[in-house]
């Protein structure tokens, strides 16, 4: 038996008042809000307020789930039953410099990737980070803070220098990238498993500076969705994969969203989502724009790694431009879309690469404003490849033409939001920042590819979405896959919460001494940092037992 909660500035105890609204879980509308109701959700003020509910937990023998704000949607961020919910989406929102340059910082991990962009930004400064606004600093980072500058910068995670964390043990302590002593927790707090060490306050990273990159270039260009020009588009991407040596300067990412059920709705069917953004927006948050057309995204940019001297050429954008079919039918497919008004609000060259653009400034183009894509269930994958036959395996006709099942068909009940990025090559970032340092795995990986589907609430619409996963799920994971031959996966693309069941898709051996695997070593830093499992909340932990706590996408 538990004995009573403890009191604390904010918290929400189930079966109390506001309690359902606070515990709104995006994973929870691919399933019965019901299955996520943690014993209580607590807001903590500071680090008193942290430290009491970790000793509750341990005296409790409860765990403890930690929320940063944004969205994990499988629920690896969530908890049930007694445990207790550590929302800290209000805790940690200071951001200091710690060098008279600028390029070094210390940041809270309560901060919003825009607020944390707009405060960098102010200063002409940037560091690579991923797209979706909402998204927090705290789980971003422990899972790598993939996005895309991924090539040019490498990952979030690799330009961190200190980590302040609250262990089991409730003594806040600083840990430093290089120092001996610090390299086990250090190195399974990013990319171990986000919340299952401690509860991380704040990071200290290493930013990069406009001025030394003042040619930079970047092209944002919105197209009317065609599956033949999405092929065009992926095949550039392949070409550019396909070469070892290509630039590392440049980055590029191909994204498809559908849009005509948010014009036009198929089904008006409640969800939780839409009356948590119309009834709860303080806790849903706020959309920047959410009515787009069926659209292909696409985002590119040089870097200028070679700083002012190098010479840039505009041949990859080109390419790129030729493939789009930005000129000749491209005028009339627009007009068909919607007319001049979607051309002005929605399609066409949103940054072009006739000038030089500050890299601050682009990685605020890259943000996407909304909370989610659609307001719908959701079922995710993410899939990396390190396959150097996509194109003799005709992979871009293949993952066309699965895009173009569902896209396709506008009475599916079924809404799609892609994003598929190159990251590899000898030269690129992403592979290079590699030094073992952390547990981040696949970095010899050059494709990463992001199939998530949304779906009317009713079972007609979740089976097709369901089926159409598990199709995609036949392309890699054996000799014949057409994407890659392993299933390799992310953590922030989790879609289960059989971790330790899996752990051989989500890490490799990269770098792994002959007497342990990575997954060995994080058990044994978890057992060493955590022994009373106070920070494993639900399956998805270093370590956990291999069992299914509940069916969850």
């Amino acid at each position: 038996m538990t004995s009573p909660l403890p009191s604390f500035t904010e918290i929400y105890e189930r079966g109390a008042p506001h309690y359902t609204e606070h515990c709104y879980q995006y994973a929870s509308s691919s399933y019965p809000l019901g299955l996520i109701q943690p014993k209580c959700i607590i807001y903590p003020k500071n680090d008193d307020e942290v430290i009491k509910a970790i000793q509750y937990a341990e005296a409790n023998k409860l765990a403890v789930a930690i929320r940063t704000g944004g969205h994990q949607y499988s629920g690896a961020s969530s908890t049930y039953g007694n445990n207790i919910q550590l929302d800290l989406s209000k805790t940690y929102h200071d951001f200091r410099w710690q060098n008279t340059d600028h390029t070094l910082v210390t940041v809270g991990i309560s901060y919003s990737l825009f607020e944390f962009h707009n405060e960098l930004k102010a200063n002409h400064r940037f560091v690579p980070h991923g797209q979706c606004s909402h998204v927090h600093l705290g789980g971003h980072v422990q899972t790598g803070g993939y996005g895309q500058l991924g090539r040019s910068f490498g990952l979030l995670a690799d330009h961190v220098q200190k980590i302040r964390i609250i262990t089991a043990d409730c003594q806040p302590r600083e840990i430093q990238r290089g120092v001996e002593e610090d390299s086990d927790l250090f190195f399974a707090v990013l990319g171990g498993s986000p919340g299952n060490f401690g509860v991380v306050t704040h990071v200290t990273l290493v930013v990069h500076r406009d001025q030394d990159h003042p040619q930079s270039r970047g092209l944002r260009i919105l197209y009317p969705y065609d599956r033949d020009r999405l092929k065009r588009l992926l095949d550039v991407m392949v070409r550019m994969a396909d070469n070892e040596l290509f630039q590392a300067d440049y980055d590029y990412c191909v994204s498809v969203s559908s849009g005509g059920s948010l014009i036009f709705p198929s089904s008006f069917s409640p969800s939780i989502d839409r009356t948590m953004r119309k009834n709860h927006p303080k806790i849903f948050g706020h959309d920047g724009q959410y009515i787009w057309p069926a659209t292909i995204f696409v985002y590119a940019q040089w870097a200028n790694l070679g700083g002012q001297s190098q010479p840039y050429s505009s041949v990859f954008f080109d390419e790129i431009k030729e493939a789009g079919g930005e000129h000749g039918t491209f005028q009339n497919e627009i007009e068909q879309a919607g007319g001049h008004i979607l051309q002005s609000i929605f399609l066409g060259a949103k940054v072009d690469d006739d000038k030089p653009h500050p890299l601050s400034e682009l990685m605020g183009d890259w943000i996407f404003p909304n909370v989610r894509e659609f307001e719908k269930p959701y079922i995710k994958r993410v899939y990396m490849s390190n396959s150097q036959t996509l194109a003799q395996d005709y992979w871009t006709d293949n993952v066309s033409d699965r895009i173009h099942e569902i896209q396709g068909n506008a009475d599916n009940g079924c809404d799609l939001a892609v994003q598929i990025q190159h990251y590899g090559g000898k030269n690129s970032r992403f592979y290079q920042n590699n030094d073992g340092s952390t547990a981040l795995s696949w970095r010899d990986s050059n494709i990463c590819c992001v199939l998530d589907i949304f779906h009317d609430d009713n079972p007609a619409a979740r089976e097709t979405a369901r089926a159409w996963q598990q199709r995609n799920d036949a392309c890699v994971g054996h000799p014949g896959a057409v994407f890659c031959k392993e299933d390799r996966r992310v953590l922030w693309g989790s879609h289960d919460l059989n971790l330790d069941k899996e752990h051989d898709r989500y890490y490799d051996n990269a770098g792994a001494i002959l007497s342990e695997t990575k997954y060995e070593r994080l058990c044994k830093i978890k057992a060493r940092v955590d022994p009373s499992g106070v920070f494993t909340p639900n399956g998805f932990c270093v370590g956990a037992p291999s069992t299914e706590v509940a069916d969850i996408e």
